[in-house]
Formats: C-alpha cells, structure tokens, sequence
C-alpha cells in the first residue's frame, strides 16, 4: 500500500514538474505571457505545477526516517 501511495505522488510530482518546466517555457518563448489571458496561464501552471511537487520529498524524507528508526 505504501508503494503505491509513493508510486503515486511520484507521478504527481512528474506532472507538477512538467507544468511548471510549461510555464516557464510559455514565459520566455512567446509573447502570450504579456496578454492577461497568457498571465493567467503561467501563474495557474507554474502554482499548480509546485503544489503537485511538494509532497513528494516529504513523503521520501518520512519514508527514510521510518526507516531508521529500529524499533519497527
């Protein structure tokens, strides 16, 4: 089951990484990021993008501290 929950949040953060690497290719590559409709592209991919990253190393840090702790 902890697999799969791993599994999945890596493939979020995948997802959030393509969004982001999106937005910043939007931003600097055309002219659309200076229309509002294209501003509001780019802030919705890159802020979707680091929410679907961030679980993903907390989730390895408490994996890796699970263990090390000897008890379990």
């Amino acid at each position: 089951m902890q697999k799969r929950i791993i599994d999945t949040l890596k493939m979020m953060h995948w997802l959030g990484l393509a969004m982001l690497l999106t937005a910043i290719g939007i931003y600097f590559l055309s002219d659309w990021s200076q229309q509002l409709a294209g501003m509001v592209l780019v802030a919705s991919l890159a802020g979707l993008g680091m929410v679907l990253m961030s679980p993903f190393p907390i989730a390895l840090f408490l994996e890796w501290a699970r263990a090390q702790n000897p008890s379990e």
